[in-house]
Formats: C-alpha cells, sequence, structure tokens
C-alpha cells in the first residue's frame, strides 16, 4: 500500500469514527426529546413520536452514515393485531424501521439493549417490549405469554426479526420459535418485510468502514396464522425461513 493509500485510509475511518459518533449523538438527543415528549403527555403521545418524530432523527442518523431508504410499502398501520417480521442483517435495521413510521406497533428487542444508552430513551418513548434471553427460558417464556395478553387486550401489532439477538452477518440466520408461537396463539397475520441492504454498504457489528448505498424494505408475502396448528410449528417456521434464504438470494444476485 502507497503511503497516498495509507493516508486515504486513515481518513476514511477518521470520518466513518466521526459519522457514526455523530449518529449517537443524534440518537441520544432525539431520543431524549420524544421521551420527554411521552412523559408529558403521560404516555398518550406515543404513536406521535412512531409516526412523526422519531422517524425524522432517524432519517438524519442514516443521512449522516450517507444511507438511503427506499420504502416499497404502501402501508405504516393495520386494521388488525399484526406481526411484522424482518430479517436482520445490519445493526442499522432498528433506524431503518422505525424511519417508516409505523402506528399501533411494538417493537421487541432482546434485554441485552436495555441498558444501551443511545437507544434507551426512544424505546421507552416508542412503547418498546424487551424480550428476555434465550438462557432465562421460564422467564421468556412467561413474558410471552403476558405480550400475547397485551395483544389481544389492546389490538397492537407487533415487530421483531424472526432471527432475535444475533450476531450480523451477509446472510440469514437461524429462525427463533417464540415470535411465530405468539403470532400463531394470537391468530395474528404475518407481514413479511425483507431489508435488502448491500454488503458494501453494511457496517455489520463492529462499525466497519463501508460505503454510502441505498437499504430497500419490502414486502415479501402476508402470511394468514389462523389455519397454522402448533403442532406443526417449527414446520411454519422452516417455511418462513426458506423464504427469506430464496429472497436474500434473489436480492444478492440482482445488485450483483
Amino acid at each position: 500500500m502507497s503511503n497516498t493509500q495509507k493516508k486515504v485510509s486513515k481518513i476514511e475511518r477518521f470520518l466513518n469514527v466521526f459519522r457514526f459518533a455523530l449518529g449517537f449523538v443524534i440518537l441520544t438527543l432525539g431520543g431524549f426529546v420524544a421521551f420527554l415528549i411521552w412523559l408529558i403527555s403521560f404516555g398518550l403521545l406515543v404513536d406521535f413520536n412512531r409516526r412523526f418524530w422519531v422517524p425524522v432523527y432517524c432519517k438524519l442518523i442514516l443521512w449522516v452514515l450517507r444511507i438511503r431508504v427506499v420504502n416499497n410499502l404502501n402501508f405504516n398501520s393495520f386494521t388488525e393485531p399484526t406481526f411484522i417480521t424482518f430479517n436482520h442483517n445490519s445493526f442499522l435495521d432498528g433506524m431503518v424501521l422505525m424511519s417508516l413510521g409505523f402506528t399501533r406497533t411494538h417493537f421487541l428487542l432482546s434485554e441485552k439493549m436495555y441498558l444501551y444508552l443511545p437507544l434507551f430513551f426512544t424505546s421507552w418513548a416508542t412503547g418498546v417490549w424487551y424480550i428476555p434471553t434465550k438462557s432465562n427460558r421460564q422467564r421468556r417464556l412467561n413474558y410471552f405469554k403476558k405480550i400475547e395478553q397485551r395483544i389481544l387486550r389492546k389490538r397492537v401489532s407487533v415487530a421483531g426479526s424472526s432471527e432475535g439477538a444475533r450476531p450480523h452477518f451477509h446472510g440469514i440466520a437461524e429462525f427463533n420459535r417464540g415470535v411465530y408461537h405468539m403470532a400463531c396463539n394470537c391468530g395474528m397475520p404475518i407481514v413479511a418485510l425483507f431489508i435488502h441492504t448491500p454488503e458494501e454498504s453494511n457496517p455489520f457489528s463492529n462499525f466497519r468502514p463501508f460505503k454510502r448505498g441505498i437499504v430497500n424494505v419490502s414486502c415479501i408475502g402476508i402470511i394468514d396464522t389462523k389455519q397454522w396448528n402448533l403442532n406443526d410449528l417449527d414446520q411454519h417456521v422452516s417455511e418462513m425461513q426458506s423464504m427469506y434464504v430464496k429472497e436474500f438470494n434473489i436480492q444478492n444476485v440482482i445488485s450483483n
């Protein structure tokens, strides 16, 4: 590597660190304002945060990181409780999805993220539900039972990754049963979203230098779970995973 290339590489790394630092500052400050809106309104303006304020600073963060989101969806709310699921290849996915302005929708996050300060205020202000980790099996099971009751009582939708909390890489990981068990028990239709992030524009989990790019969000299927049987849940989950693997392969052939 020549001296010029080394100098350019150092500048790129510095700019990358600067962009992420600025993004975290925007997330913290924007989330704090959202938290104040939630607090002052006694929680009544949660949907205002979801629909208007949070998308504003999520889009700003993505712009700072040189990511443009193309929203191919024609909806941001649902007439019945719905489970929105998606692939989870990048830590940017949360920003991308919150920029779309889904209303009456609770996002699911692993409780590992509970003490992640930049996200803390946004989570509270938008009604995020923190799921216990798999290592706490009974507590996790009990929590899913509680949120099933909330879904049926409050008639709200839920958005969560089928892959759960996992290291980010360019591919589809193993799917979790818990969210599909929830959808089946509540008779929720599943809206399957696919987030296509070009590999060269994906910082993954290690904040590596990456190129500016376009992230496409599209719906690849709406699945009716009313005819599902819990005895066949593993088969249904496997079919969902196969659908995502197929879409991932198609998208990456197109982009290449």
